[in-house]
């Protein structure tokens, strides 16, 4: 993807937000991923990997079948987790998982990675260009960085927040919302260019309502909805920008 000042000065140049909108829609991929988790252990397969996050707000976290960091240690070739909880990573230390307590909004680690997940990061830092800096600096020539956050163009987030009666409320310590165009100029800033993005089908809808709702998805894309309005989540993949 082209830098905004290589076609033009003005950041809301009609012909601009054409060449930016194209280049969006190349990289979004037209079905939705059925388990983020299975994805991204694919993604890890046989690679040198970096899991950020790793424990998931809580300890207990890792006890959880689901749990992101024990899949992706068992598909990758080496993975090392990272956090910035120190006294949780330091108890996921001496549980035997292969971890380590660091900020990467700071500063990168003195190592290279092949893949850098950043699994529902992104949306609780509060210094996101100097994360995605550092996890640039992270990757190898031909690495990737995925990363998942939060889809503000979700149904439940649209609906909710365009009633009177109601209004949408996020998880209390997220800080911001990312979509495509955002990110890439992220990115970009960052020594990152965006490469494709992929939304996370909601699994398993447990009203009603919704469930019959999610059961329409078909004929309302076929109608010509997006898919990603039925996607919680988003996984954005990133390479090094090259000159």
């Amino acid at each position: 993807m082209q830098k905004w000042q290589e076609i033009s000065q003005d950041p809301n140049d009609p012909k601009l937000l054409e060449v930016r909108q194209a280049e969006i829609m190349a990289a979004r991929q037209a079905n939705l991923v059925s388990d983020r988790v299975a994805y991204l252990s694919e993604l890890a397969r046989g690679k040198n990997v970096l899991d950020v996050g790793v424990v998931e707000h809580f300890l207990d976290a890792h006890e959880n079948p689901e749990w992101l960091h024990r899949h992706l240690a068992s598909s990758a070739a080496s993975c090392l987790g990272v956090d910035l909880l120190e006294t949780e990573t330091r108890k996921l230390a001496e549980a035997g998982f292969n971890v380590v307590a660091a900020d990467l909004t700071r500063e990168p680690l003195d190592q290279q990675f092949d893949l850098i997940v950043a699994g529902e990061v992104l949306e609780h830092v509060d210094a996101p260009g100097k994360f995605m800096k550092n996890c640039a600096a992270m990757l190898r020539p031909d690495g990737r960085l995925a990363i998942t956050v939060p889809n503000p163009w979700y149904v439940n987030a649209v609906l909710k927040s365009a009633l009177r009666s109601q209004t949408f409320v996020d998880s209390a310590d997220h800080v911001c919302w990312y979509d495509a165009s955002t990110l890439v100029e992220l990115g970009q800033r960052n020594g990152l260019r965006l490469l494709k993005f992929v939304g996370i089908a909601v699994r398993k809808p447990k009203k009603i309502g919704a469930k019959l709702f999610f059961s329409l998805r078909p004929l309302m894309v076929a109608c010509g909805l997006s898919p990603l309005l039925f996607a919680k989540s988003i996984i954005y993949e990133f390479g090094p920008l090259r000159p």
